[in-house]
């Protein structure tokens, strides 16, 4: 009987342990979540970059691009609820085609970024972004080759378009 309440748990949705946010799967598939007509998963598997990229891939999603810091503060959220340390987790940016451009890998333009103080700095040849640097939980590059858990995103039908707010770019 406890085992179907648990399960019961997992298809309606879960709370993080703050208890601050309530993640909802809504029309997404089992152990994702939605938010905002996508659907999330946290992968907690720590793969290199691009086998996270792949894992993604084979899911019909990417890695995870943010655009607002409410979506940013979602994404937090959902890791949290998986994670109680908040460890770094991929995100889909990554600047390995020319140094200092920073591509989501879902194709959509990076008009929002949330880096950590003094971040990216490339130090040992950086390219791959992760969420959650040290306290701030704010984004870090990193080697590409470290293994690191994750979060998938849905595709989206269009990139959007980003709001007014802090970390936006001209």
């Amino acid at each position: 009987m406890i085992l179907h309440v648990l399960l019961f748990a997992v298809f309606l949705g879960a709370v993080s342990p703050s208890g601050e946010e309530n993640l909802q799967r809504g029309v997404c598939p089992l152990f994702w979540f939605g938010y905002n007509d996508r659907c999330y998963k946290y992968v907690a598997t720590p793969m290199t970059w691009a086998d996270a990229e792949l894992h993604c891939l084979s899911h019909g999603a990417n890695l995870v691009s943010m655009h607002s810091l409410d979506e940013h503060t979602f994404v937090r959220t959902l890791i949290k609820n998986f994670d109680p340390f908040e460890r770094p987790a991929w995100i889909g940016l990554s600047d390995t085609h020319k140094e200092g451009n920073w591509m989501w890998s879902d194709g959509c333009p990076v008009k929002y970024v949330l880096w950590d103080v003094g971040q990216p700095d490339n130090r040992q040849v950086e390219n791959c972004g992760h969420i959650n640097n040290e306290s701030s939980k704010k984004w870090n590059d990193a080697k590409c080759t470290y293994n690191n858990p994750f979060v998938c995103a849905s595709r989206v039908a269009s990139c959007p378009s980003l709001p007014n707010e802090q970390g936006a770019i001209a």
